[in-house]
């Protein structure tokens, strides 16, 4: 590597193998093209089109419930309990108190099985606005966190179309995507495209109001929630955790050190 700037690396020219493969950082080699099979690049297998009705939390017939609240990295013994108010049946978020929505959805099973519960202190505060993802360690469903049911419904949905990656919606509108075709979790396209859509993110991102609550993590920031990525992950120090609903855990929401389960509201 060849630099014209030793105090910030910049680089001038590359070679390898005894030839030139960058002019600055303008690769010049030529570019592999691999085949993918299927079972690499259709992995989000959502065989059903998702509702605003499948991420309602259903209550019993009184004016508000208690509800077992997570928020991102959360690493206490206990999850977090809060009084939320019921409409029509249907526990509500609190946008005054950072409550919010938040769904895994199953990607893998073709029967888009889905947990809801509520979260405390992220995703955005924007009216009809959600934001979901096919990175969630560590199994990689798709998780949506969102200020309205129709919003999280219409990113599962454009999640699904585009074979995985992040979708933000806001207004009853796309704002943005970035496409990760290969297993959900990365791109076969040059790396200038993917950094195209990645910068429209966060572009769109910045005009969202986001709800924000410190952490125990220290690498949890206001603002766009990127790091809700890891804040599904199933490994120590997490205790309690939002998972897809199976056997074991019907409504999701598990004690991963245990194995306990309890239910979301009552």
């Amino acid at each position: 590597m060849l630099l014209d700037d030793v105090e910030t690396l910049s680089i001038a020219e590359v070679w390898a193998d005894g030839k030139p493969v960058s002019k600055g950082t303008d690769y010049l080699g030529p570019l592999p093209s691999i085949e993918w099979p299927d079972w690499a690049s259709k992995t989000v297998n959502i065989q059903r089109r998702i509702e605003a009705r499948d991420f309602v939390v259903a209550a019993p017939d009184r004016a508000s419930v208690q509800a077992a609240l997570l928020r991102p990295f959360h690493w206490h013994d206990d999850f977090i309990t809060m009084e939320l108010p019921v409409d029509a049946g249907e526990v509500q978020r609190d946008l005054g108190r950072n409550v919010t929505k938040f769904a895994i959805v199953d990607r893998f099973s073709g029967e888009a099985k889905i947990s809801r519960m509520f979260w405390l202190g992220c995703g955005p505060k924007t009216p009809d606005t959600a934001v979901g993802c096919t990175v969630a360690h560590d199994k990689h469903n798709l998780w949506i966190v969102g200020s309205s049911d129709e919003a999280m419904a219409m990113v599962a949905n454009r999640v699904a179309e585009i074979g995985g990656g992040w979708v933000l919606v806001s207004g009853g509108k796309v704002l943005a995507e970035v496409r990760y075709e290969i297993g959900g979790l990365m791109t076969q396209r040059p790396a200038e495209d993917l950094d195209a859509e990645m910068q429209q993110l966060y572009a769109e991102a910045a005009k969202i109001e986001w709800l924000y609550e410190p952490t125990f993590s220290p690498r949890w920031f206001p603002g766009f929630p990127e790091r809700l990525q890891f804040a599904t992950l199933t490994c120590a120090p997490w205790r309690w955790v939002l998972v897809a609903p199976c056997e074991a855990a019907p409504q999701g929401f598990v004690n991963v050190a245990t194995g306990q389960t309890h239910p979301v509201v009552w």
